[in-house]
């Protein structure tokens, strides 16, 4: 499939037919093409063409050998393109330099008379010299020596073998004349062709050092001919690094000075023309979806373009991952600026680009409230930060600011000689922003930049617009949602997909309706026992489920007029199926009222008001009596819910209830089981406790202590139960 122009990634190549000339390089190899035409030697030239990776030298040297394919007939070269690093083996280079050049020479003779401006026989006699060179090269073999002393290179030794294949059949017959008169004859013959042959070797920096000395031998020395010109292309710092380690010399460039006559210097390209060319390109690939994404899109060309796009090369590639990751992206609602700072980053400095997504990964932790990072990991990270760029990349203060406008919990100290803040706390209204408009600094979405995918924490499943039809429909409807999210378990985090869609639900209240308020809290009335059974988790923990629910009671009531207040507190705690929960907030509110305990609360800090504390007691209370103590037995948290009936104004409800499920023996036990308490240590491991405080409150707790030791020591059934209990017992003294 062909993918539209600007959708199809470019690839790092040259310049091909049909390709926009993006930094004005025809101009200066049209002036190039006519230099090599009128005004070089017929003596035969190397020429190098010097630029840094990724400046554009293949390109230029394509436009080049286009502007001489437009000459007239007459004056045009004919040219070579010679590829070294294709040969492979010292001994064929020469043979398939040769072999090549003498195909062209016999194409002239063929086009001869055909408006070339070539003698028919001066072509033939060239052609004929050079056959009868190669054979001279085939019969000496190993023993053939060119340059020496007048070309200021070491003598060249070829092996021959390529040289035999490249010969005419007639290699066997003995040639009288020397080899040295028949390289003279050849150079002749050239010079009378009079015809030019242009040898271009493009990345000659690319090949082994050992393969760099024998190309810069070859067309300096052994296939030095008249009216043969070497264009190679290099990048003259990493070239005169692998002359020096091969031809072991001090001076790698003093040694290319000798072989290379004449330099033509790539031209640098402006700063602002690599932007301009990666603006028009971006334009034809992507558009933002709002005036502040544009905003901020404008910065990052300036800014991160500015320090990053220094060459074609870089422009190219950054086009090209653009072009990769943001129709996926874009699918997934991402944000335009933060995708093109990222991958401007990604080319231009990978070290910078995997301390962001460290960062990113770990800023995420915070924010999910499932792990901390102290003043030392702070200072670690911004040492790691600035190691990974020169001293002076983040010294302008306005960069900075920018910079840190991509990423959670980063701010920029603007004073001079200072750098960032790293990993504070963002404003709920900014990270609500983040979250819903999907950006690099939203936990929910970072790694949809980096990865393609959302993180493990990340709702999956329903669309932000299925809960929020969910939510405004019914408290059925998001209940069920709840519960299967909850099951979705983030990596081994106790979290669940729930948790976090709560989370953004507590930062991101504002833009919820009434009707979403009302049925959200009668959900968490209805299905939060239920989540608990569905996959467990440590209710008596901070930032469970339970507790995330309990932060939001509050807001969402918050949002609600008096008569819907009044009616969905009323359908909560009459009807509401999660009585645990229910339990756990009323219990909550006792103490926040001052009704039990000395654990009263400023009343800024009350979920509901005495009126409507005195309404949900009265209704919890109701409900605790008419439960059996199966019905108690089986809740999630039976112990929780007899305090919460006890201090909720029936003291003596749960003792009488208790009473009668301990008038015997079997039945002890199987209460003291149910009101067990596991407790995990760290130095002891998990076990069970039956606590004094936890029982006074329902029954006489030495005595049944006594009757449970009693048990143990005798033969019945109850006996290894009544065991395990005592040592229940026992580990609360221990504690």
């Amino acid at each position: 499939m062909t993918a539209p122009p600007s959708v199809g990634i470019k690839g790092d190549r040259a310049l091909q037919s049909g390709d926009a000339d993006r930094l004005g390089f025809r101009q200066i190899a049209a002036r190039i093409a006519t230099s090599l035409v009128d005004h070089a030697s017929d003596g035969g030239l190397v020429i190098g063409v010097d630029g840094a990776w990724g400046t554009g030298k293949s390109s230029l040297l394509f436009l080049i050998e286009d502007e001489l394919a437009k000459l007239d007939a007459k004056q045009r070269p004919t040219v070579i393109n010679f590829r070294p690093w294709l040969v492979g083996q010292r001994d064929a280079l020469l043979a398939d330099l040769i072999g090549t050049l003498a195909a062209q020479i016999n194409k002239v003779a063929a086009d001869a008379g055909n408006a070339t401006g070539v003698s028919i026989e001066k072509a033939k006699a060239a052609a004929e010299a050079l056959r009868k060179f190669t054979e001279g090269l085939g019969r000496v073999g190993s023993l053939v020596e060119f340059a020496g002393e007048a070309s200021g290179i070491a003598p060249v030794k070829w092996l021959g073998l390529g040289i035999k294949s490249a010969g005419s059949a007639a290699e066997k017959k003995a040639a009288a004349r020397p080899l040295p008169e028949l390289k003279d004859n050849l150079v002749r013959s050239l010079k009378d062709l009079g015809h030019r042959f242009i040898v271009t070797i493009d990345d000659v920096d690319r090949l082994e050092p050992s393969e760099v000395i024998e190309v810069l031998r070859l067309v300096r020395s052994v296939a030095d001919f008249p009216n043969v010109i070497y264009l190679l292309c290099y990048d003259s710092d990493i070239l005169a690094h692998s002359i020096k380690k091969a031809a072991q010399v001090k001076n790698g460039k003093a040694y290319l000075e000798k072989i290379v006559q004449l330099t033509i210097m790539v031209p640098t390209p402006e700063a602002f023309e690599l932007r301009q060319w990666f603006t028009d390109d971006l334009h034809t690939i992507a558009t933002p979806n709002s005036d502040d994404e544009l905003s901020r899109l404008r910065s990052v060309i300036d800014y991160e373009g500015g320090r990053l796009l220094k060459t074609p090369r870089a422009v190219v590639r950054a086009l090209d991952s653009i072009r990769f990751f943001w129709p996926p992206l874009r699918e997934a609602g991402g944000d335009l600026a933060d995708l093109v700072w990222l991958q401007l980053i990604k080319d231009g400095n990978p070290a910078l680009y995997r301390w962001i997504e460290s960062y990113s990964a770990e800023a995420t932790v915070l924010a999910l409230g499932t792990g901390a990072i102290g003043d030392n990991e702070k200072a670690q990270k911004l040492v790691e930060l600035l190691e990974t760029a020169d001293g002076r990349f983040f010294a302008d203060s306005m960069y900075r600011f920018y910079f840190a406008e991509h990423l959670p919990g980063m701010e920029a100290d603007l004073a001079e000689g200072s750098t960032f803040d790293l990993f504070q706390r963002d404003g709920d209204n900014d990270r609500a922003a983040a979250i819903r408009d999907r950006r690099l600094a939203s936990p929910d979405h970072y790694r949809l930049y980096f990865a393609l995918a959302a993180p493990a924490h990340t709702v999956t499943g329903f669309s932000a617009d299925e809960i929020g039809v969910a939510a405004e429909a019914g408290g059925a409807q998001i209940g069920e949602i709840l519960v299967a999210l909850h099951k979705q378990r983030i990596g081994t985090s106790a979290m669940g997909k729930a948790d976090v869609l709560l989370e953004r639900f507590i930062t991101a209240n504002e833009g919820l309706s009434p009707n979403q308020c009302e049925h959200l809290l009668q959900a968490f009335s209805s299905v939060m026992d239920e989540a608990y059974r569905a996959r467990p988790f440590d209710i008596v923990w901070m930032s469970s489920l339970w507790d995330r629910a309990d932060r939001l009671v509050p807001i969402l009531l918050g949002k609600l007029n008096a008569e819907q207040r009044a009616a969905t507190i009323n359908v909560m705690f009459e009807q509401g199926a999660a009585i645990s929960w229910l339990s756990k907030l009323f219990r909550r509110e006792t103490f926040a009222h001052g009704r039990f305990g000395d654990r009263r609360r400023p009343q800024q800090d009350w979920i509901l008001s005495d009126p409507e504390l005195d309404q949900v007691a009265a209704m919890m209370i109701q409900r605790y009596q008419a439960l059996t103590p199966d019905d108690i037995f089986g809740l999630v948290n039976p112990l929780d819910v007899l305090f919460a009936w006890s201090q909720g104004g029936d003291e003596d409800g749960p003792k009488a209830l208790i009473a009668a499920c301990i008038a015997t023996d079997e039945g002890l036990v199987a209460t003291l089981e149910k009101l067990t308490t596991i407790v995990s240590s760290s130095d002891r491991g998990t076990y069970s406790v039956l606590k004094r405080n936890n029982l006074d409150s329902f029954l006489d707790f030495d005595n049944a202590r006594q009757r449970v030791a009693a048990m143990a020591t005798g033969a019945g059934p109850l006996g290894p139960r009544a065991q395990a209990l005592g040592a229940a017992f026992d580990s609360a003294d221990r504690d």
